[in-house]
């Protein structure tokens, strides 16, 4: 049994397709904090919300996806680069070893840093401290998946 699924399963709720619930056969969790609130009357996320999603490549790399209303700055763009990831057309994506998950740490302050100065965008009010908070709840599940003692 997968030791980092189970962590992921447990703290997130089970995978984003609800219908798998065997860890083996699952790989990819919804790791934002997505409410009721978050969806329109056509049951789709707002453009303003920022996806976050977790896909288990295997026991000790995980890759993350921000989708929709990402966060955008030079800061953010600078450590998405140094964790190897990039900026594409519909978002970011990056890959997390185990070892490297305090990257994760560092991308949320980038983002939080958004609304310490004047930002141009206005739902960065509500998106930057969500999608930071969702990043460090990531990274605390992964600390605890890739913990040294059995």
């Amino acid at each position: 049994m997968s030791r980092l699924k189970q962590e992921l399963y447990d703290t997130f709720g089970g995978f984003a397709d609800k219908r798998i619930t065997n860890i083996s056969s699952g790989k990819i969790f919804i790791v934002d904090d997505r409410k009721e609130g978050d969806f329109g009357a056509n049951k789709r996320l707002y453009s303003t919300f920022c996806q976050i999603l977790a896909t288990v490549i295997d026991e000790n790399t995980v890759t993350v996806d921000l989708r929709g209303n990402v966060p955008d700055s030079e800061r953010v763009r600078k450590v998405i680069e140094e964790l190897g990831g990039a900026f594409t057309e519909s978002g970011a994506s990056l890959t997390i070893a185990r070892g490297e998950q305090g990257g994760l740490f560092n991308l949320s302050r980038a983002i939080t840093a958004i609304t310490g100065k004047r930002y141009s965008v206005a739902s960065y009010k509500y998106v930057c401290p969500r999608t930071a908070k969702s990043l460090r709840h990531l990274m605390g599940a992964l600390n605890k998946a890739w913990r040294e003692d059995p």
